[in-house]
């Protein structure tokens, strides 16, 4: 281990050109690789286990395990290379939200003299991708991140890790969870009822909205919320505010956040009743707040848009000095479905109802 994880993740801080999470991933594994010798030998088994005949017995824990990332090559840049002591390599190929470029996987492969010249060593390709979708060009061995997940939550506790690497595995599980890609709950409908219940359910709450921003063309689903918006740039930040869920800036200038209020200490909602509130509102700098007020289109926003209509009840005197609008469903009301996928669908559809809402009224006398 030559350098700190926290180092190894400065690298890929975002920017306009780059989202993170992709290189995150990948540095996270290649330092547990590096770092808990366990978990490298049982990452390298799991590999083998998905290649025909088996490379390394699973019983074999006494081999080495080193993993590299951003290898350079001729054809490109190998998202991770990983070496053993034996007589088998893997050249590792990670996406989250992106596509492969053309024959990518086998462009890598045709440079693996560059990685170890020896004439021993086998080196199998690896396609790790968020969905199987995502497989369109043929590689040694093709898995997701929920997987990788599954297969690590399943020998989380079989006795070979010691408190240290099992605390660091158990947040490298949680991450995929977080980021959509772990355990995917559904929310029980009878949880959502009791208040108790309600505050845990912030990890399935952030694992649905990560997958409904990623799955979402939001310029197309909701035309001109680019534009409504200063600095657009969507994300799901953790729970603050009392509330998890999408928020399309971080400059209030205006901004619209889509999600669930759990704790309305700070929202202040009407008829919040100890049960969570599904919202679609406005935030605003309390320094533009008037001048946004006295804005031709926040006028007609303000003056025509109808309570009840999409079934959102509408506030537009907010009692927190923060919002302009807020608009309110219990979110009890909108989950129609039980299982996961349904249920990320119902929030979906309702976020897009009220963010055209909202767009529908503001640009009424164009």
């Amino acid at each position: 281990m030559s350098e700190s994880l926290f180092s190894r993740l400065f690298h890929y801080r975002e920017s306009e050109k780059l989202s993170p999470r992709e290189n995150y991933l990948t540095e996270m594994l290649a330092w547990m690789i590096d770092s808990l010798p366990q978990f490298g030998r049982e990452y390298v088994n799991y590999l083998c286990g998905k290649c025909e005949p088996n490379q390394i017995a699973e019983t074999d824990n006494l081999f080495e395990v080193s993993a590299q990332t951003q290898v350079s090559v001729t054809n490109g840049f190998m998202d991770m290379v990983i070496k053993t002591d034996r007589n088998i390599g893997f050249i590792c190929e990670h996406k989250v939200d992106s596509q492969l470029s053309e024959n990518q996987i086998q462009k890598y492969l045709d440079c693996h003299n560059e990685i170890d010249d020896s004439l021993n060593v086998i080196f199998k390709t690896v396609l790790l991708t968020k969905s199987t979708e995502q497989h369109k060009e043929k590689a040694d061995i093709s898995i997701t991140w929920y997987d990788v997940y599954e297969y690590f939550s399943g020998r989380f506790n079989n006795g070979k890790y010691d408190t240290l690497e099992k605390k660091i595995i158990e947040q490298f599980l949680m991450y995929l969870t977080e980021v959509g890609m772990g355990k995917k709950n559904n929310i029980q409908i009878g949880s959502v009822e009791n208040y108790c219940e309600v505050m845990k359910l912030d990890q399935t709450l952030k694992s649905i909205f990560c997958d409904i921003l990623n799955d979402t063309l939001w310029e197309t689903e909701c035309s001109g919320i680019n534009d409504f918006v200063v600095s657009y740039n969507p994300g799901v930040p953790l729970k603050r505010w009392g509330r998890i869920g999408i928020e399309f800036s971080d400059e209030w200038k205006p901004s619209v956040f889509a999600g669930i209020v759990l704790d309305n200490t700070d929202h202040k909602l009407k008829e919040f009743n100890d049960q969570p509130q599904f919202v679609v509102l406005i935030d605003c700098d309390l320094e533009i707040k008037s001048e946004l007020l006295n804005n031709v289109k926040f006028k007609s926003l303000f003056s025509n848009i109808p309570n009840y209509e999409n079934g959102f009840s509408i506030d537009k005197f907010p009692k927190n000095k923060w919002r302009l609008l807020i608009l309110q469903k219990p979110l009890k009301d909108i989950l129609k479905h039980n299982e996961y996928e349904e249920q990320k669908k119902d929030i979906k559809d309702e976020i897009v109802s009220g963010i055209n809402l909202i767009l529908k009224y503001y640009n009424a006398n164009m």
